[in-house]
């Protein structure tokens, strides 16, 4: 497999410098400022696989990648980090450019197929605020005092209102067009409001349906929609770190916490297994009941931890992967990540902050 790979590798390689004796089905000829030395991945990826080349360390600000291949849908070009990269819309036949300085991303022009065309003209349209928001972020991350960084974020939220206001014209006055659904991906997409998402996607023509970016929304639309508040809560079977297994009726008829953390053995995590402890101090099993998502995947370290603790824990680690199947599950995008479902299995509460955790636990059961 692996030879296989690199071969696949080598002959896209090949054409990248050299002319094909066969005419390529898609062509992208990109010329960028600031390009020099950087290492380019490029990802072209259809419905159902992606294919990455490598150019290591180039010594020019451009060249052409060129694919033989059909069936592809678009093409993203990495340059040396994950941070900085651009999507190219693909289309067969169709010959692409990529131009602009590699300082601003946001602001390269990528013409050729109306996919491309049409984004290009929302950021020249919006180039002023684009170039702000990027000298913003370098700002914020260059930062060492508190009180610029907050003055900074607080105009990057500004920017990014703005940068909505007019994401949403563009797609009001381009319903039919793919480039729409790209900006609702871009402006509108929030696994923690799907239902936004799925406002801006009734906007769309049904005949965008198919189009890759559209099914990819609504995919994640119905599965964060598994999630929100008010939400049946979904089921899962899992084994703990003892070896027991429970399901999500396993805790019917009382009130259940599910936590996610990185790592329970880490500095980070004190404050929330402190809280966490206190709140299985306070209420007894039979009526409030947890369960500790962790990603470690060492037992033996875990058990370290907890063995002198008068707390029984119930803790599932990513030893076997089970970790990462409920964060998938239950949308987990950031850490720690409290759930707290009623006793038939609702979600009461979603939050990051234990505080709340706390403070809307108190109030459900001062009520019972």
């Amino acid at each position: 497999m692996l030879k296989k790979l690199l071969i696949l590798l080598a002959g896209s390689f090949f054409c990248v410098f050299f002319s094909c004796k066969e005419e390529a089905v898609y062509s992208v000829k990109v010329r960028l400022d600031n390009l020099e030395g950087k290492d380019v991945y490029a990802v072209f990826a259809a419905d159902d696989m992606k294919k990455i080349d490598t150019l290591s360390s180039l010594g020019v600000n451009e060249f052409t990648l060129t694919e033989m291949e059909e069936n592809y849908h678009s093409l993203t070009l990495y340059f040396g980090s994950p941070a900085q990269w651009i999507t190219v819309y693909l289309e067969p036949g169709r010959r692409i450019t990529v131009t602009g300085d590699l300082l601003y991303p946001r602001l390269v022009k990528v013409k050729g197929g109306r996919i491309n065309d049409l984004l290009t003209e929302f950021r020249e349209k919006s180039s002023a605020l684009l170039k702000e928001q990027t000298d913003l972020v370098h700002l914020v991350d260059s930062s060492q005092e508190e009180q610029n960084a907050g003055k900074y974020i607080s105009r990057l939220t500004n920017i990014r209102h703005e940068l909505g206001l007019l994401a949403d014209a563009f797609i009001r006055k381009h319903p039919d067009d793919g480039a729409s659904a790209v900006l609702i991906e871009d402006y509108f997409s929030d696994p923690e409001t799907p239902l936004l998402t799925e406002e801006y996607l009734n906007l769309l023509n049904p005949e965008l349906d198919d189009f890759h970016v559209v099914k990819e929304l609504k995919g994640a639309v119905e599965k964060a929609k598994r999630t929100v508040t008010g939400a049946k809560a979904p089921e899962f079977t899992v084994t703990n770190l003892d070896g027991d297994s429970f399901r999500l009726d396993s805790f019917a008829g009382r009130y259940f916490i599910l936590t996610f953390v990185s790592a329970a053995w880490s500095d980070d995590a004190q404050t929330d297994r402190a809280l966490l402890g206190e709140l299985m101090a306070t209420y007894p099993t039979d009526k409030v009941e947890m369960m500790v998502v962790s990603l470690d995947e060492d037992p033996r370290l875990v058990h370290e931890l907890i063995r002198k603790d008068t707390i029984a824990w119930n803790i599932v680690i990513d030893s076997g992967g089970e970790a990462i199947g409920l964060m998938d599950l239950y949308n987990v995008n950031i850490l720690p990540r409290y759930y707290l479902m009623d006793r038939e299995g609702m979600i009461l509460l979603k939050t990051e902050n234990g505080i709340e955790l706390k403070r809307v636990l108190e109030s459900v059961m001062n009520k019972d």
